[in-house]
């Protein structure tokens, strides 16, 4: 009876067997199809515009500029009531269409598209107005990667500062929004799930809003996802435009660098901040970049005391005030403020320094000044001064580096005792470049005060050094202490030389006048004359002959 009265329960048809309704199930998909996508259009639109006036207040779903906030701020998760239910009303669609994963991936491709063009297009732009402003034909804009790559390493460091400075702000307010997609989503309880999730959509099956369930935390976030990408591609972005300019880097002044590490050091801590995880790669360019500048440094203030040292004539040279200032700050805790900025108001310094004592003029000289000492030193120990001074900075501003700047110190240190040991006590300044006719007491007594000013600061640069590196490298300041025996020795040498040098006089040139000269008379004048007693001959000979 039941099969008579109810056939259709005996038997199913399927209606795509029938020909009018043979294409209605294709024509449903293709417009599921369509329906999905500008359901997954108009998400994405929304995520990526998230953070800006438009985006944030609800006005519509259209991008704008990302300047006008400040990507340091708390990323904004509130949205107006409108607002909120309408990108619930999205995701409640695509869930029903099974089709949240896919609204994540085109999220996640999405974004890194935008970064990718953001880069793109600063750099270009940038390396087109560094090629305009230096007489370039400002057409590089539509030149080849190879062109672009090629402007990037040749622009100058004021450039490439306002280039990369633009480029952090730009990235970095796409990954503010980012952000702030991701912890909407999470206070909300919505989940995108990734494309290597398992779940067939993003919604717990407890709720029906979009409001995740207990399980739901285990499985990876479209969002999350986005983040991580889009974060690895601008850290990996980032490293290789500072990798193109290397070279260029390695050739900056300390304030240059100091610059470049500062402002990219704060935006790789931004987007550490922003992606929950270390840029290694972004760090450890930063750091090789850094790594450079102190070798080719190191490797030029070499060769510029082998010639400052075999150029010098060892005569006194003046201090100036600003250099004293800076052996002050030394010796008073404060060498990491310690740095030289070059520039053409520092030239006139550096050459009125460098003058000697016979062209400046005696009454003009200053010595230098350490704890209450007093010390005359010539124009290659200030040199020596400056470059140890500004090693110490390095150390305290890139202190990942402190351990390689403690042996540039001392190359450095051993160098000047080296080289000045045979000019002066070697006798090689007579074949240098100074061209000295001999080598005298005068010689040799200011070579002594340049190594008691040095062995003066070498505590403060030891204690300097000591405060920028790990307990456990305190022990490779034990070179420092092995300079400071080799210093006292050539101290040591000096001071027997000039023992020996006198002695030598008084032995062959004036022991006959010793026994000519009357002391008894000329102390009997001397209680006589009220005037001052000139000197006897014996003592004018020696002084004379002290000074050839």
């Amino acid at each position: 009876a039941n099969s008579s009265l109810n056939p259709h329960l005996q038997e199913r048809f399927c209606l795509s067997k029938l020909r009018a309704f043979s294409k209605v199930g294709e024509q449903l998909e293709e417009y599921e199809k369509l329906v999905v996508r500008n359901l997954t259009d108009e998400l994405v639109e929304t995520f990526l515009s998230w953070g800006t006036e438009k985006g944030s207040h609800g006005d519509d779903g259209g991008s704008s500029s990302i300047a006008g906030f400040d990507y340091r701020s708390t990323p904004q998760i509130a949205l107006s009531t409108e607002r909120r239910s309408k990108v619930l009303g999205v995701l409640e669609s695509l869930r029903l269409c099974g089709q949240l994963s896919g609204a994540g991936v085109a999220y996640q491709k999405k974004l890194c598209e935008l970064i990718s063009v953001t880069v793109k297009a600063i750099v270009t732009e940038c390396v087109a107005d560094a090629a305009g402003s230096s007489g370039g034909t400002g057409n590089d804009a539509n030149a080849p990667a190879k062109g672009t790559m090629t402007g990037v390493a040749t622009m100058s460091l004021d450039q490439f500062f306002d280039c990369i400075n633009m480029l952090f702000e730009q990235i970095l307010g796409l990954l503010w929004g980012a952000v702030a997609v991701n912890k909407f989503c999470i206070d909300e309880g919505i989940f995108l799930p990734d494309a290597g999730s398992s779940k067939e959509n993003g919604f717990s099956p407890i709720n029906e809003m979009g409001f995740e369930g207990e399980s739901s935390h285990l499985a990876p976030s479209a969002t999350a996802a986005a983040l991580a990408a889009g974060a690895d591609l601008s850290e990996k972005s980032v490293s290789e435009l500072l990798r193109l300019r290397k070279e260029a880097h390695s050739l900056v002044s300390f304030d240059g660098m100091r610059q470049l590490w500062d402002n990219s050091l704060t935006f790789t801590l931004q987007l550490e901040k922003f992606s929950g995880r270390k840029a290694y790669g972004l760090r450890s360019t930063l750091l090789a970049q850094a790594k450079s500048f102190v070798e080719r440094k190191h490797e030029a203030n070499m060769s510029t005391l082998v010639a400052a040292l075999d150029s010098e004539r060892w005569v006194q040279c003046n201090v100036s005030a600003e250099r004293q200032a800076t052996l002050t700050r030394l010796c008073s805790g404060r060498a990491a403020f310690s740095s030289r900025k070059a520039g053409p108001n520092n030239v006139d310094s550096n050459t009125l320094s460098a003058i000697p004592a016979t062209l400046s003029g005696r009454d003009k000289m200053t010595d230098a000044e350490v704890e209450g000492s007093r010390y005359k030193v010539v124009w290659s120990c200030l040199l020596l001064l400056e470059m140890v001074m500004d090693d110490v900075a390095c150390a305290a501003h890139f202190q990942t580096l402190a351990t390689n700047v403690v042996g540039k110190i001392s190359e450095l240190l051993r160098l000047f005792n080296s080289r000045s040991t045979y000019l002066v006590l070697g006798a090689g300044a007579i074949h240098s470049a100074a061209r000295l006719k001999s080598i005298n007491a005068k010689h040799l007594a200011i070579v002594t005060q340049c190594i008691a000013l040095v062995l003066a600061i070498l505590p403060h640069i030891r204690a300097a050094l000591m405060a920028q590196l790990p307990a456990k490298q305190h022990s490779l300041l034990n070179d420092l202490d092995k300079i400071k025996g080799d210093y006292s020795e050539h101290s040591e040498k000096i001071l027997s030389k000039l023992v020996s040098i006198i002695g030598g006089i008084v032995e062959h040139s004036l022991a006959p006048k010793i026994s000519q000269t009357d002391f008894d008379a000329r102390a009997k004048n001397a209680i006589k004359l009220e005037s001052t007693v000139d000197c006897c001959s014996f003592l004018e000979s020696v002084i004379t002959n002290t000074k050839k």
